[in-house]
């Protein structure tokens, strides 16, 4: 109840869409013992006794109101102070159409119960996931929030430190591999320089299309990274044993241009994915797959021709 009043306050005041919890299934406990106090003071046994003599003196029979009976016996039994509270879960019979409401909402232990609450926006910034944990919870009631999209926003912070932590090593590691694999300070800044130009473009387009990193997405960086040099060595390999520049490269550029646009479209249509997850994933990994192809046919290419083969 105490939950409930405070979320419809903060309903009306507009920070959040609509809740749903079980308050009008949930009896108060306090209340189910004032209850149980008033039923004890009612002698049940009287009651039952001039019930009888009622249906003997009106002439009915005492079996069509063998309900009346039970209701009488059973109200006599939550009465003793020594019996349980009633459990949903013990209620019901099984076959209730009833159970998947008491699923939704009742944890095994009848006290623990969930509820849901409708944002007027996406959560998708750690502004967001805070504001949520400061207005939700209610003082002297214990509460855990969570859900999907919560979850992500909130552990933005420690995502982006997580982002500059691996894909800094991530960097440091292929950019050594390709010293090692070209040795010539010359492929090696080309490449370097298309690794950068396909990151950077990468974080401007999803800062200008307000992307927001989240756990899940901070991925496709590496990702992205893996991929840019993958396009690259194709290319350099290539333009270092060439013999016919105009004919070899264009044979290596139509397989990596179809392994792009491929793995652009594959990873754009998670865009339409249900999961806020999938979706920010699949976009920047879209995104930064698309800038890493633009950047290898219009940066690395002329680079290479521009530059004079070691034989």
């Amino acid at each position: 109840q105490k939950i409930s009043a405070h979320w419809r306050e903060i309903q009306a005041a507009g920070k959040i869409k609509g809740f749903s919890t079980p308050a009008a299934l949930c009896s108060s406990p306090t209340w189910m013992q004032k209850n149980r106090q008033r039923l004890s003071t009612i002698n049940s046994q009287a009651v039952r006794e001039t019930l009888e003599q009622t249906l003997d003196a009106e002439g009915f029979t005492r079996d069509a109101f063998q309900p009346a009976f039970t209701l009488i016996d059973g109200l006599q039994h939550v009465a003793d102070p020594n019996v349980p509270l009633p459990d949903w879960r013990t209620q019901l019979p099984q076959s209730s159409s009833w159970w998947f409401l008491v699923d939704r909402y009742f944890g095994r232990d009848p006290l623990l119960t969930t509820g849901f609450v409708t944002t007027d926006q996406p959560v998708s910034t750690h502004a967001q996931s805070q504001e949520l944990g400061r207005d939700l919870p209610v003082a002297g009631v214990p509460m855990i929030i969570s859900g999907w999209s919560y979850a992500l926003a909130d552990l933005q912070p420690w995502s982006h430190h997580q982002l500059l932590i691996i894909s800094a090593l991530m960097a440091i590691f292929d950019i050594s591999l390709l010293a090692i694999l070209y040795r010539d300070l010359r492929l090696w800044l080309i490449q370097v320089i298309t690794l950068a130009f396909g990151i950077g473009a990468m974080i401007a387009s999803m800062k200008l299309l307000h992307a927001h990193l989240n756990l899940l997405n901070v991925l496709s960086f590496r990702l992205v990274l893996a991929i840019g040099v993958d396009y690259g060595i194709y290319v350099v390999l290539v333009w270092q044993k060439t013999r016919e520049i105009e004919h070899d490269v264009a044979g290596v550029v139509k397989p990596v241009l179809l392994a792009g646009l491929t793995a652009v479209s594959g990873f754009g249509s998670l865009a339409l994915a249900r999961n806020p997850a999938l979706t920010g994933l699949g976009i920047a990994c879209a995104i930064g797959i698309f800038w890493s192809l633009v950047a290898t046919i219009f940066f690395t290419l002329p680079a290479m021709a521009a530059a004079k083969p070691k034989r």
